[in-house]
């Protein structure tokens, strides 16, 4: 049963500017050391830490809790290359499915949240 869904866009280059701008201060409050770790393995990292970004809004959204940190979850990747929610710091008892992409300039994230 679906119980929330949910959908973010953002500009890579706002994301890239808040990078530069905060640096480690503004990585290590968004993302967990994961996220920021397999950014890190590309050449133009942005659009991983955008699609990361969009990816928890859009979790948030389909969530409707409140609570939620930046840090309360965090996005991997499968063995087959599939982004997937890690729950960090609650125990949820429901699926979250998500998918992302990116162009040059934005990254776009869905997420449906299953009982």
């Amino acid at each position: 049963m679906i119980m929330g869904s949910g959908i973010d866009i953002v500009e890579i280059d706002r994301i890239q500017k808040a990078v530069e701008r905060w640096g480690d201060v503004f990585l290590n409050y968004v993302f967990t050391p994961a996220e920021i770790a397999h950014a890190k393995k590309f050449k133009f990292p942005y659009r991983h830490y955008a699609g990361r970004f969009a990816a928890k809004e859009a979790i948030y959204k389909a969530l409707n809790m409140p609570r939620l940190s930046w840090q309360d979850v965090t996005i991997v990747n499968d063995e087959s290359g599939k982004p997937v929610c890690q729950y960090n710091s609650h125990d949820f008892n429901f699926r979250i499915t998500i998918s992302i992409s990116h162009s040059r300039d934005y990254a776009v994230a869905s997420a449906i949240v299953e009982k």
